[in-house]
């Protein structure tokens, strides 16, 4: 008889960078576009693995992350951050990312996203940015 082991869920540090009402998206090679994240290593905060992402994967440094929850989707636990990026700021390319770039949320649709994204916007992270580009505060953001 064998025994199912219950594996807990992977954490990601998922990240929300708006600029002027639009979302910034970044694709790996052949992949659809998703939102930056990264994994969380081991005894590693959510707030480190998010700017270290931000660093690695965009040449970013974000000083004003804000934790606004973390939501499951399947088997991985993602926490949340949003930030408002300033028009001067500029975006490199860097650790496995091809492409970047900002749209607006109404364009986002389920297809031009990978599924995990997907299933993030389906949980209204819109509701995370105010229509001026700020991140909202946000107490609790617990989706299961």
């Amino acid at each position: 008889m064998s025994v199912a082991k219950h594996h807990p869920p992977r954490a990601k540090a998922t990240i929300i960078c708006s600029r002027n009402d639009k979302v910034l998206l970044v694709r790996r090679k052949g992949a659809k576009w998703k939102f930056p994240s990264g994994v969380l290593a081991p005894g590693e905060a959510p707030i480190v693995a998010a700017a270290r992402e931000l660093w690695k994967a965009l040449a970013l440094h974000c000083s004003g992350l804000k934790a606004v929850g973390t939501v499951e989707v399947g088997n991985v636990l993602h926490h949340i951050f949003a930030t408002d990026l300033p028009d001067s700021c500029s975006v490199v390319l860097g650790r496995g990312i091809v492409a970047c770039k900002w749209a607006c949320w109404e364009d986002l649709s389920s297809t031009m996203l990978k599924p995990t994204a997907a299933a993030l916007l389906s949980r209204d992270l819109q509701e995370l940015v105010h229509h001026d580009g700020r991140p909202q505060s946000v107490s609790a953001f617990n989706t299961n």
